[in-house]
């Protein structure tokens, strides 16, 4: 089998969001070296509309680890609970692969 493509070689963008302010948020990117936009959802609206937290609940200290797969038209292609967070990104670009075989 060869290796699926990059998200580079697919032009695909990911992002991420944490429930930090942004001065915070920045610092943790920086310090993990992400290669991706971190969303500073400080007041967890973000987190409510997809289902990372509660609505109605006390600010969090750690939301549930999602990710979604967003196809071109916006609609969300495939949800994931994250739990193996160093297989994540293989898991997400084998899904890619499959989903651009399918168009």
């Amino acid at each position: 089998m060869t290796r699926p493509p990059t998200t580079r070689e697919w032009t695909a963008r990911s992002s991420g969001s944490a429930s930090t302010r942004p001065k915070a948020n920045k610092a943790f990117r920086e310090k993990f070296d992400f290669p991706f936009r971190l969303l500073s959802d400080y007041d967890e609206q973000v987190g409510v509309a997809y289902e990372t937290r509660d609505p109605g609940t006390e600010k969090v200290s750690f939301a549930n680890r999602l990710s979604y797969l967003i196809d071109p038209e916006g609609n969300i292609a495939k949800s994931y609970k994250v739990s193996e967070i160093p297989a994540h990104p293989a898991e997400v670009l084998a899904d890619l692969y499959e989903l651009r075989e399918q168009r």
